[in-house]
C-alpha cells in the first residue's frame, strides 16, 4: 500500500501505477487480497478526481474485481470497502455492495464505520470520518440522537467518542485534516453528558516490572511493540524512508525474539531446529499481521545513523515545539539505557525517534523513563525530575511564551510518564 499511495501522488506515474495495481490484485489469493480491500477502495475514492480517464478505468476495474468478482469469497474483508456512492462510475460496485449489506441496520452500519475509523491507515481513517459525519447528519440523524437519550446512553456513544478522541490525538501524516474532521463529528454529536456513558481508551497497556532482567517479560514487551505499535505504523505510512526505519526496528526486534525464516518455511531454511518456545511466541502474534512480518524474517536492513548530539538539560525550555521536545528528550534517554536486553530493544528506535510521526515516541517514552529511573545514576533521576518540573512550570509561568499546543501536549505526556 505504501508504494501505491506514494506513486499515485506523482501525476506522471499515476496511470502506470494503477495499471500495475490492477495486475497485482488479480494475482493474489483470496486470503492475500483481503488486507488490500479497504485501503485500496479508500485511496481510490479519495484520489478519484485526480485520475486521468485511463486511470479511472483501471481503478474502476480494480473495484469491480474486488466487489463484483471476489465479493462472495472475501467474506468479512468486504465490509472494509468504503462507501462508493459519491462516484457514479462505480455504480455497479456500489449496487453489488448494497445487495451484500441490505441486512445491515443503523447499528451495523455504525459498527463498520467505527472499525475503519480505528485503522492505522490515514486514508482509511479519513474516509471513515467523512462517512461518520454523513451518517450523523444525512443518513441517520434520528438514530444518532436516539443513542444519546435517556438516563444512560447507548454503549455506541462511548465507542463513538472514544474513536473520535483517538483520531483527534493522531500525529504524523495528514493529522491536521483528521483532527479537524474528528472535531466536526464531536460537534455534531453535541455535548453529551460523560456521566451517562463509559469511555475507554482501548489502548494496550503493559508495564515492565522486572526492568528487562527477566527474559520472558522482555519477550512479551517486544511482542507488544511489534503487534500493537510498529506493524500498524509500517502498514499505514506512505513515507518510504520512515517505512524503512520501521522495517529495521521490526526486523531487529524479531531477531531479539529468536524468530527465523524457518518459522514460515522459507526456501533454504529449516524448521526442525526451532525451539517450541520460539514457535509459541511466533504463533501468539495476530494472524493478520504475518503477511507483513514474514518477509522481514529474512530482510537485511541496516542502520547508518550518526551518534546523537549531547542535549542541554533540561531540554524543554530550549525547544520551540512539542515535537522537538519529545524527540530530543527521548533521544537523550536512549543514550542512558543500560543492560544487554534493554539496549537491544531500545536502540532500534534511534531512527524512528527523529521521524515526523511522534506517535511511537509518545508510546515508548514512559517505558524509557521508567527504565532509566530504575537503572540509571543519581544524575539521571535528577535530570528526569528537572525535565518534568520544567514542563509543569510552563503551565503557570507566563514568561516562557510557549505555544498552547506545546504546553498542552507536553503536560499530557508528563502526566502519563508520572503515572506509568
Amino acid at each position: 500500500m505504501t508504494t501505491l499511495q506514494t506513486m499515485l501522488v506523482n501525476p506522471d506515474l499515476s496511470d502506470a501505477t494503477l495499471r500495475s495495481w490492477r495486475e497485482f490484485l488479480v494475482t493474489l489469493d483470496v486470503q492475500d487480497l483481503g488486507p488490500y480491500v479497504g485501503p485500496t477502495s479508500a485511496f481510490f475514492v479519495m484520489k478519484w478526481p485526480t485520475f486521468s480517464s485511463a486511470g479511472k478505468e483501471d481503478a474502476r476495474a480494480c473495484i469491480n474485481y474486488i466487489v463484483c468478482d471476489m465479493g462472495v469469497k472475501l467474506g468479512a474483508s468486504l465490509d472494509e470497502v468504503v462507501d462508493l456512492t459519491s462516484i457514479p462510475q462505480l455504480g455497479a460496485a456500489q449496487r453489488t455492495l448494497a445487495t451484500y449489506r441490505k441486512a445491515w441496520g443503523p447499528p451495523d452500519q455504525l459498527e463498520k464505520i467505527l472499525y475503519r475509523l480505528a485503522s492505522e491507515n490515514v486514508v482509511v481513517c479519513m474516509q471513515a470520518l467523512q462517512e461518520l459525519k454523513a451518517f450523523m447528519t444525512v443518513h441517520q440523524p434520528k438514530f444518532t440522537r436516539s443513542l444519546a437519550s435517556g438516563d444512560y446512553f447507548d454503549p455506541l456513544i462511548g465507542r463513538i467518542v472514544s474513536a473520535l478522541f483517538a483520531a483527534a490525538c493522531r500525529d504524523g501524516e495528514d493529522a491536521d485534516s483528521i483532527r479537524t474532521c474528528a472535531f466536526e463529528c464531536l460537534g455534531i454529536l453535541g455535548a453529551v453528558d460523560p456521566d451517562r456513558f463509559e469511555l475507554s481508551s482501548g489502548e494496550a497497556k503493559i508495564v515492565v516490572w522486572e526492568n528487562f532482567v527477566e527474559e520472558a517479560e522482555s519477550f512479551s514487551f517486544v511482542l507488544h511493540l511489534i503487534a500493537d505499535v510498529l506493524v500498524g505504523a509500517f502498514r499505514s505510512t506512505s513515507d518510504i524512508k520512515y517505512q524503512g526505519h520501521l522495517a529495521f526496528a521490526i526486523q531487529e526486534l524479531m531477531r531479539f525474539c529468536k524468530f527465523s525464516p524457518g518459522l514460515v518455511g522459507m526456501p533454504g531454511s529449516s524448521s526442525s531446529s526451532i525451539p517450541l518456545k520460539v514457535r509459541l511466541r511466533w504463533d501468539s502474534l495476530p494472524k493478520q499481521m504475518l503477511g507483513t512480518l514474514s518477509p522481514l524474517l529474512s530482510s537485511r536492513y541496516t542502520l547508518e545513523a550518526p551518534p546523537p548530539k549531547e542535549a542541554n538539560l533540561p531540554v524543554y525550555p530550549t525547544m520551540k515545539t512539542y515535537r522537538e521536545w519529545i524527540q530530543t528528550w527521548t533521544t537523550h534517554l536512549l543514550t542512558r539505557t543500560s543492560g544487554e536486553r534493554a539496549n537491544a530493544i531500545f536502540n532500534v528506535f534511534y531512527p524512528i525517534v527523529g521521524d515526523r510521526d511522534v506517535g511511537i515516541v509518545r508510546h515508548l517514552l514512559p517505558h524509557l523513563v521508567l527504565h532509566v529511573l530504575v537503572s540509571g545514576q543519581d544524575d539521571d533521576v535528577s535530570n528526569i525530575r528537572s525535565e518534568l518540573l520544567a514542563v509543569l512550570g510552563d503551565q503557570i509561568d507566563a514568561d516562557w511564551h510557549s505555544t498552547s499546543d506545546k504546553k498542552l501536549l507536553s503536560a499530557q505526556v508528563s502526566f502519563v510518564v508520572r503515572f506509568v
